[in-house]
């Protein structure tokens, strides 16, 4: 039976050396392989070939039948992992905290306790002949443990 701590170990000798590093390896019980991989810069195309190719010489289909896939995480996942946070550094991120409360905003600081997220409010005010906008920008510390959900926001 192939297991999650094997294909963990696969990957992590095929990737060492490198900026890439592990999101999530899964093993269901139809034997598909599931490898996220994620960078401190880019995963390329290239990565996640070499990755599945080193996966693939140490498993045989004439034992096991399986399926294999090996991604990145895409822009639409949530961040997971605390070192994920650092590339986003200077970037737009959504977050949820346990409150349930969604914040939207450019990621300044990330510690293993904490990050920061200054948040720009937009506000309108009203005067006789025309409506201005006024924007305030709001500094958020906001615990790591505290966060249930962050995803990297495109803006254009």
């Amino acid at each position: 039976m192939i297991t999650v701590r094997y294909i963990n170990d696969l990957v992590k000798d095929a990737i060492e050396g490198d900026d890439l590093f592990i999101v999530d390896v899964s093993v269901d019980l139809n034997g598909k392989i599931r490898v996220v991989l994620d960078s401190d810069s880019t995963v390329a195309i290239a990565d996640c070939i070499s990755v599945n190719r080193a996966i693939e010489q140490h498993l045989d289909r004439d034992e096991e039948d399986f399926s294999l896939e090996v991604t990145s995480a895409g822009l639409g996942q949530p961040l997971t992992m605390l070192r994920q946070y650092h590339k986003y550094i200077g970037k737009a991120l959504e977050v949820t905290v346990d409150s349930g409360t969604k914040l939207s905003g450019k990621l300044k600081t990330v510690n293993e306790e904490f990050i920061e997220l200054l948040e720009e409010e937009k506000k309108s005010k009203k005067s006789k002949k025309t409506r201005n906008k006024l924007d305030t920008l709001q500094l958020h510390k906001l615990a790591i443990n505290s966060i249930k959900k962050a995803t990297a926001v495109v803006t254009i």
